[in-house]
């Protein structure tokens, strides 16, 4: 569909966004392949800090109806910005701290100022890239939720009023979704609580202006495997309700800059070699359900 095009509301729709392009080799060929082949993604987001974030030219050219998103990252890689104008971020060797970012940040060891000040450069170098195309922010490891302030204030500062909702819905991939749900929750009431105070951090975006989906489809609750489980995209596609929901991917050929910086690793290849495949894309369209990028919302 073409830019500025309007969007008419369906029973279902989908947005089905690639995270981590340009996050290194393997996940920057491995979405445009996805994207190629298999026609399911309707949306990435960019980490701005990789040398492969240049072929996002490549991809906005080739695919101009996929929204394009910036997926805010302190955690993995170098900065954008030279690593002695944010030092609380980095390392010794320049690098970020990858997953010690949360706890440093819980202790006010990573200055704010600084935090800002690379996420604009990440947000400037995306916008040099892909224009207008821009759509929306989300970041590395839903880190955002930590400093959801700063993050809204961005999003502001840059005119970028669409985001991911982390108010999840759990357990689409299960056979029986209520009484596996109720079931989860039941025996780790940690995770409701989590759950319901990402809600309301949701409903605190939205009052500021933010748009998002319904909710984010977010898969591992049920014990039945994760995405790179292919009947786990069956079952979520036929229990899709009505409305417009969120799921994230990664599908990658995964190599050392990820074996580096992501626990999820090997899996990767397993999601590349399910969202490369046309079946998904024709179930969707079977069941009525619509892929949209997020200028649908």
């Amino acid at each position: 569909m073409e830019a500025g095009a309007s969007f008419p509301i369906m029973a279902r729709r989908l947005i089905v966004n690639a995270d981590g392009f340009g996050f290194g080799s393997g996940a920057t060929q491995g979405i445009l392949d996805a994207l190629r082949e298999g026609g399911f993604i309707s949306s990435i987001s960019v980490n701005a800090n990789f040398p492969e974030v240049e072929r996002l030219r490549e991809l906005v050219a080739e695919f101009p109806e996929v929204s394009v998103g910036v997926h805010l990252n302190p955690m993995a890689g170098r900065p954008c910005l030279a690593a002695s104008q944010v030092p609380s971020l980095v390392d010794g060797d320049g690098y970020f701290f990858n997953a010690k970012f949360m706890r440093l940040l819980r202790r006010g060891k990573i200055s704010l100022s600084e935090l800002e000040a690379e996420f604009d450069a990440q947000i400037a170098r995306v916008k040099q890239l892909a224009g207008d195309r821009v759509t929306h922010l989300d970041s590395q490891g839903n880190s955002h939720l930590s400093y959801l302030p700063l993050f809204l204030k961005l999003a502001k500062k840059w005119q970028l009023n669409r985001m991911r909702n982390n108010a999840s819905i759990i357990c689409l991939e299960s056979a029986s979704p209520r009484f596996t749900r109720l079931k989860a929750y039941s025996t780790k009431p940690h995770v409701w609580l989590m759950h319901n105070y990402r809600k309301w951090q949701m409903r605190r975006a939205q009052a500021s202006g933010m748009r998002m989906a319904d909710m984010l489809i977010t898969v591992g609750y049920a014990g039945t495997g994760n995405k790179s489980e292919y009947e786990n995209w069956q079952r979520i596609l036929g229990n899709l309700p009505d409305g417009t929901y969120e799921i994230y991917c990664h599908p990658a050929y995964p190599d050392e800059t990820l074996k580096r910086w992501s626990y999820y690793y090997d899996e990767r290849r397993r999601e590349l070699d399910i969202l490369r495949g046309r079946q998904l894309r024709m179930l969707a369209a079977n069941l009525g359900i619509e892929l949209v990028p997020f200028q649908a919302i």
